[in-house]
């Protein structure tokens, strides 16, 4: 499958796009879910809402900057440790930026957490299990869009190739566990 496109400067914004949709999918959809607790918690669907937007896309935001960095091999393909590290820094900026655009939202006067420092920790040790969330979407979702887009996207080429090299070097691995 192959794209023409009318400059190079689109085909450059396609391959952007097709390279971040994971984070922000992966973003959007994690707000959807707290909107979805949110109404099973009994609360108004403006709120669920509410907390679906201010929460989904800041996470969104950041996850594309996730795959921004993985595109320029700033973070390997695969591997938690970085992505933990990623989201130790932006997962609980993106639950202060939910906690204060809810303000906004809601046509209250701006406010901070009350307890702002053992607010950012707690989302600090949040941050790993969604770190570990996202790395796995990643890895198991994400694959077959990387094929899908791999021969007019030079960098999910790359991705796919990293995938192949991978399997190759797992096969005689496993064969040699076999009894």
């Amino acid at each position: 499958m192959t794209t023409t496109t009318s400059s190079p400067a689109t085909s450059r914004a396609q391959q952007f796009a097709e390279l971040t949709f994971p984070g922000v999918a992966i973003g959007l959809g994690s707000g959807a879910i707290a909107g979805g607790v949110a109404l099973l918690g009994g609360l108004s669907a403006s709120y669920a809402v509410t907390t679906a937007l201010t929460l989904g896309i800041p996470l969104a935001v950041f996850g594309m900057g996730f795959n921004v960095l993985l595109a320029r091999g700033k973070i390997r393909l695969g591997v938690a440790a970085p992505a933990a590290v990623y989201w130790l820094v932006f997962f609980p900026l993106a639950r202060l930026v939910h906690e204060v655009s809810f303000d906004v939202f809601a046509g209250n006067d701006i406010t901070l957490p009350d307890a702002l420092l053992p607010f950012i920790a707690f989302q600090a040790m949040l941050s790993i299990g969604y770190a570990i969330g996202f790395v796995w979407l990643h890895e198991h979702v994400f694959p077959n869009w990387w094929i899908r887009i791999r021969n007019h996207n030079p960098v999910a080429r790359r991705y796919v190739d990293q995938y192949m090299a991978q399997a190759a070097t797992m096969q005689p691995r496993a064969k040699r566990r076999q009894p």
